[in-house]
């Protein structure tokens, strides 16, 4: 019996893994048609210059969606999806740049649960505080073998919201600061060969 709830127990986490999905594709073609809506509006309305700053606007997330999405970890690369979507409906200036020094496209690590409630921590209060009524966000993501590092300029509130322990480090540098997150048992779940 202990076997068959187990084998039901992983058929469950794959079944809410790709409800999760449904609705995070489902989220995005919504976002895509209000965009494509919102252009639409201005051109009826001869609003060129709104549509064209519209247009930089999908252009500009796009090119963050894309950066995204060279990480290795999916989840984390899911997350910050959403939230950089919403951030950019909160008009937010986001210039994010990525570095993928691994060999592999997916990484599965045991603390990547993790590492996204730290990141919901930091984009929450983004979210909340305007980062003191500043809206342009620069983050730089570098992925390592064994950790990613995600660096903010601009921002120092950073090390309140997230403590240092034996699995993350911060480290303030003037207007920068970097939150260092170590992989807990990486596993290569995907390499390019």
């Amino acid at each position: 019996m202990d076997s068959l709830s187990g084998i039901y127990e992983i058929h469950k986490e794959k079944a809410e893994y790709i409800s999760y999905m449904k609705d995070v594709f489902r989220e995005q073609r919504h976002d895509y048609m209000n965009y494509f809506q919102v252009i639409y509006g201005y051109l009826q309305l001869g609003k060129i210059e709104e549509a064209l700053r519209q247009i930089k606007k999908i252009i500009q997330l796009n090119s963050n969606l894309s950066q995204i999405y060279k990480m290795s970890l999916f989840h984390v690369s899911v997350y910050l999806d959403r939230a950089i979507r919403e951030m950019g409906d909160l008009e937010y200036i986001i210039n994010l740049h990525v570095l993928n020094n691994r060999q592999n496209t997916i990484c599965c690590i045991d603390n990547e649960e993790e590492i996204i409630k730290n990141l919901d921590l930091i984009f929450e209060d983004f979210m909340e505080e305007g980062i003191r009524f500043k809206r342009n966000v620069d983050i730089e993501i570098e992925e390592f073998k064994d950790r990613i590092s995600f660096t903010f300029s601009g921002e120092n509130k950073i090390s309140t919201l997230i403590k240092n322990s034996k699995d993350v480090d911060i480290i303030e540098d003037n207007e920068r600061v970097s939150v260092i997150f170590k992989y807990k048992n990486p596993i290569e779940c995907l390499s390019v060969e």
